[in-house]
């Protein structure tokens, strides 16, 4: 038996979509690099946007006209918990499997490994080709790399480059080979009105403390320096057993406080929440990324998401860090033209992401997700002025890397 496995998703995703990889090679099925050649086709799809929504589509359509006759294709990740009729109206025999459905992956390959037993943590088993261009850097940006490296080489130094990853676009640290990936927590337990992942993915749920402990030794045990937290909310991580993100990193670090662990999403509320505790791994360096999504600046915005108003506590949180000189990875996401929104309301997020100082900012343009509160609302930004908002944020985010770059090289120049 022989599996193509293909996905557009997030790093969540795509950090689930390989241990779908792994079951299928535990099992002996062979993972092959043409969906021509496979018996059973798995495609994950990502739906956070239209646009992404569009592109699995267009994916799922290729890999169904390209499949053997008797193929079996299964359709995953979040897409089929609110885009079913689209997926059948372009491969209309596909099985459609949720989030909660992967234990049925037990029922296609009987035997061997079960599904529960299967998690995953570094290598990249999927063989999948590439569907569309994901070239990252502009011309610009390899000339800003290459001046990097040669005032590094110039310098014996190495800041320069390590600055140029921390804040050029999708240079995430996920995708790094040294890097040990951890699942800690699946669904997320807030209600922002605009989000479809909770449609998907369904109520928040911790992976037990043990099974995360153990995957820690097993990777300080193989060598690994670096780790990854992955999950769609990992800062409320515990507290549906009684313990916390804290007390989780506490007992990490005593396993071995010479490595680093990143944090791939974290809620604005959550990080203030538990600030205290998570400072001294900010400073020391034991946390070396984050991502927390503010979503917009504007307490009107933010009321209208159905998020907390009050976003400066955690902008006094990230200004408090920069005091520090804490040299932490800091990464966001906002959302740019939800119902409502004016200049003034852009503006003010502008604001907030100039103070916090994000080393790189993931802009999405609002885009209505069929079974959201926000699905029912009319739009009242035009698609040009949410490109126009896009933009700009875009621009002034470019100006602040070249001036993190400059330091850099000042850095590299002047500091002994």
């Amino acid at each position: 038996m022989k599996v193509y496995i293909h996905t557009n998703g997030c790093a969540v995703l795509k950090h689930e979509t390989e241990r779908i990889a792994k079951f299928f090679h535990l099992n002996k099925v062979e993972i092959v690099e043409c969906p021509e050649d496979g018996d059973i086709i798995v495609m994950t799809c990502c739906g956070v946007t239209h646009n992404e929504e569009n592109q699995a589509i267009d994916i799922i359509s290729d890999l169904n006209s390209r499949k053997q006759n008797d193929a079996t294709l299964i359709v995953s990740g979040c897409l089929p918990a609110f885009a079913s009729e689209r997926i059948l109206e372009v491969a209309p025999d596909a099985q459609l499997m949720s989030y909660s459905q992967m234990r049925n992956f037990d029922n296609i390959v009987p035997g061997g490994a079960s599904w529960d037993d299967v998690y995953y943590n570094y290598g990249h088993m999927m063989k999948q080709e590439e569907h569309r261009d994901d070239t990252i850097h502009s011309s610009n940006q390899d000339l800003d790399l290459q001046l990097m490296e040669t005032v590094d080489k110039t310098n014996r130094t190495s800041n320069c480059v390590q600055q140029y990853n921390l804040c050029t676009l999708r240079r995430y640290i996920w995708q790094d080979e040294d890097v040990y990936q951890i699942k800690v927590a699946y669904g997320c337990p807030g209600h922002c009105n605009y989000c479809a992942t909770k449609l998907a993915i369904g109520e928040f749920h911790s992976v037990p403390k043990a099974l995360v402990l153990k995957q820690f030794q097993e990777g300080i045990a193989s060598g690994f320096k670096r780790f990854s937290l992955i999950g769609d909310e990992i800062g409320c991580y515990g507290t549906d057993f009684g313990e916390n993100i804290v007390t989780l990193l506490d007992d990490v670090y005593a396993l071995n406080s010479g490595i680093t662990v990143s944090i791939r999403y974290i809620h604005p509320d959550i990080f203030v929440r538990y600030y205290d505790g998570l400072k001294p791994y900010l400073v020391n360096g034991f946390i070396d990324f984050f991502c927390c999504a503010i979503q917009s600046g504007s307490p009107k915005m933010l009321k209208a998401m159905n998020r907390n108003p009050d976003i400066e506590p955690f902008v006094k949180c990230m200004e408090d860090l920069k005091n520090e000189n804490c040299k932490v990875n800091k990464h966001t996401q906002i959302l740019i033209g939800y119902p409502g929104e004016t200049e003034a309301d852009v503006w003010q997020t502008l604001t907030a992401l100039i103070r916090c100082d994000f080393d790189h900012i993931n802009i999405n343009k609002f885009s209505k997700r069929r079974g959201t509160v926000a699905y029912e609302l009319e739009e009242t930004v035009q698609e040009e002025d949410k490109v126009a908002r896009c933009s700009l944020i875009r621009e002034i985010m470019f100006m602040g890397k070249k001036a993190k770059l400059y330091d850099a090289i000042k850095e590299s120049y002047f500091n002994d």
